[in-house]
């Protein structure tokens, strides 16, 4: 069996997908959210993510509140994972001091 080349981002605001953190290359085409870390910076974080490059596109994770600041919170997609046709947005509002994908 060989190796996968799963990726992964991190972002410390609402983003598009970019291939490498920091990059300017956005990732447009097909791709797979296999993972989610997010790292609260309140009890009411909010962390929605969407297949497209804008809050406009298929809402495909959400993850609401309840953790609190300093405490990870991280989640591993089983299988081949959410597939996206268009890309991903990650999109946080206030309490969320950042997110971490997997993605491939």
């Amino acid at each position: 069996m060989s190796p996968t080349g799963v990726k992964q981002f991190y972002t410390e605001a609402s983003s598009t997908l970019r291939t490498i953190t920091g990059g300017s290359t956005v990732v447009a085409g097909v791709c797979y959210l296999k993972g989610v870390t997010i790292n609260p910076s309140g009890t009411t974080c909010n962390v929605k993510i969407y297949d497209g490059t804008s809050a406009s596109g298929t809402l495909i994770y959400s993850h609401k509140g309840g953790t609190a600041a300093g405490d990870l919170y991280q989640e591993y997609i089983a299988a081949n994972g959410i597939r996206c046709a268009t890309g991903i947005y990650i999109d946080f509002t206030a309490a969320t001091a950042s997110v971490a994908i997997i993605w491939q």
